[in-house]
């Protein structure tokens, strides 16, 4: 499990006939408990349980909280076996066939994770099996979920005690076994941690409440299962025998155990006092005799490590129903982003096709509206163009007749002159004889106005008892009669 940045977690210790509740807020990078608190049980409903944990939690005016279960390990079962494999999913495997063989409880009866030791004899791999019964994590499972909060979380207590204290360590024993005695008010954990991973647990049941009774009698009982619990590892060989116990968790009532302790298994004890190194918010003090009586170690420690935390207690069910809502939840998110973005690219498409239809419509109207006004500017120029024309060849035909009249001989009469825009002039006419049209002809052709001089015709004719030559001529005027 790793916790989230920037966010309140709420810690819920639900085991015995006690809740337990710690609340972390996580807010910059700082790490402070506003909340630690115990309320008994005893007697209570699941449904009444639920409500009190909803009551608290509005208390806390958190919106979404990070819920997480923390599991004591008087909860659970805990084993150290050897698997012959160093492959992580051949290891599950292994443990996952295995695991009903080490309780009376059969597989479907129990929820089971493990934390990996380490390599031995170069093709095992010592695990710290963790056990517990199905039914005591439903209870709490379904405590939490009535209360309309969602549990994140199932952790096992002793991975945050072991890395807590890997910090009050002397240098000298950071990469050497340690033992850790953690006193609450029913039981004691006996841990055996090395560089803050548990690797040996046993649940001694004998705590505060048990001391305040009997002292004399507790201690004695509680000391030959201290030793019992170092002989029982050193049996299974696990490691090196601690050199050190540290002794934390409710410790006001059990201080002589550091000298009953150092007599009995002849070790170093040390004391720690782990709630004056919590970092507590200002208004955060819980009463002095519960301190005194009660260990809020465990809710407590797994939120200021900073490793994440191996053991997750969750009922497998739960897991994959979990994978499957997430699944669903990427399925429809990917569905959804897919539907904008189809709905994106088809929008894109509409409004082009609908920008540019608008644009050839607009460009449309304009054409007609630029050809409407070319057909006007067209006329115009052509008007023009017949003015200049005009302009230009004005008076044209009076030169043609005026050089035609220093050319036509006296005899000869034109009855007829006709000449288009290309320059072709046809005449037609009558003379006194033959000879003087030939030459009218000749002096056509020696004229500089007229070339491409052609008769067309000679007739001869009586008329009055005369004789008449009617003829016709075809030439083309030159461009030197053309008016600059």
């Amino acid at each position: 499990m790793e916790l989230p940045k920037n966010k309140d977690i709420v810690g819920i210790d639900l085991s015995e006939d006690k809740l337990l509740i710690s609340c972390l807020r996580n807010s910059g990078g700082k790490r402070e408990f506003v909340k630690l608190a115990h309320y008994s049980t005893e007697g209570m409903k699941e449904e009444d349980i639920s409500q009190l944990v909803v009551k608290v939690v509005k208390e806390l005016k958190i919106k979404n909280p990070f819920i997480v279960n923390v599991i004591p390990l008087h909860l659970t079962i805990t084993k150290n076996l050897e698997i012959p494999s160093l492959d992580a999913k051949e290891i599950k495997e292994i443990v996952d066939l295995q695991s009903g063989r080490q309780t009376a409880y059969s597989r479907e009866e129990i929820i089971v994770d493990y934390i990996n030791i380490g390599v031995y004899r170069r093709s095992y791999t010592k695990i710290l099996l963790v056990i517990v019964a199905r039914d005591a994590i439903k209870r709490q499972f379904d405590i939490i979920e009535k209360a309309g909060l969602k549990v994140q979380d199932m952790v096992f207590a002793p991975e945050g005690i072991t890395q807590i204290c890997l910090e009050y360590q002397a240098k000298e024993l950071q990469n050497v076994p340690v033992g850790i005695v953690h006193v609450d008010e029913n039981f004691t954990d006996f841990i055996i941690s090395l560089r803050g991973i548990p690797i040996f647990t046993r649940s001694i049941p004998i705590g505060v409440k048990h001391f305040t009774e009997d002292k004399a009698k507790a201690g004695t009982k509680f000391v030959e299962e201290i030793k019992s619990s170092i002989e029982t590892y050193q049996s299974e060989d696990i490691d090196a025998a601690p050199q050190v116990i540290t002794v934390t968790g409710a410790i006001d009532h059990v201080r002589e155990l550091k000298a009953m302790l150092t007599a009995t298994v002849q070790v170093t004890i040390q004391n720690i006092a782990y709630f004056d190194c919590l970092p507590l918010y200002t208004n955060c003090k819980p009463v002095e005799a519960l301190v005194q009586n009660i260990s809020f170690l465990n809710i407590t420690s797994v939120f200021l490590i900073l490793q994440s935390l191996k053991v997750s207690l969750i009922p497998e069910e739960i897991k994959l129903k979990r994978v499957f809502e997430e699944r669903t939840r990427q399925l429809v998110k990917l569905t959804v982003n897919f539907m904008i973005i189809m709905f994106l690219v088809g929008s894109f498409f509409i409004s082009k096709t609908y920008f540019e239809g608008a644009y050839f419509k607009k460009l449309k109207e304009y054409n007609e509206t630029i050809h409407a006004e070319a057909k006007i500017l067209e006329r115009n120029m052509e008007r023009i163009r017949i003015i200049k024309h005009y302009l230009k060849n004005r008076g044209y035909a009076l030169q043609v007749i005026a050089a035609l009249y220093d050319i036509v001989p006296e005899n000869i009469m034109l009855t007829s002159i006709k000449m288009d825009t290309q320059r072709n002039l046809n005449l037609k006419g009558t003379g006194r004889a033959m000879s003087t049209v030939f030459s009218f002809v000749s002096a056509l052709e020696a004229s500089d106005y007229f070339s491409s001089v052609q008769t067309n015709y000679t007739t001869s004719r009586k008329q009055g008892g005369k004789d008449w030559a009617d003829f016709g001529i075809f030439c083309v005027l030159d461009t030197g009669l053309e008016i600059n």
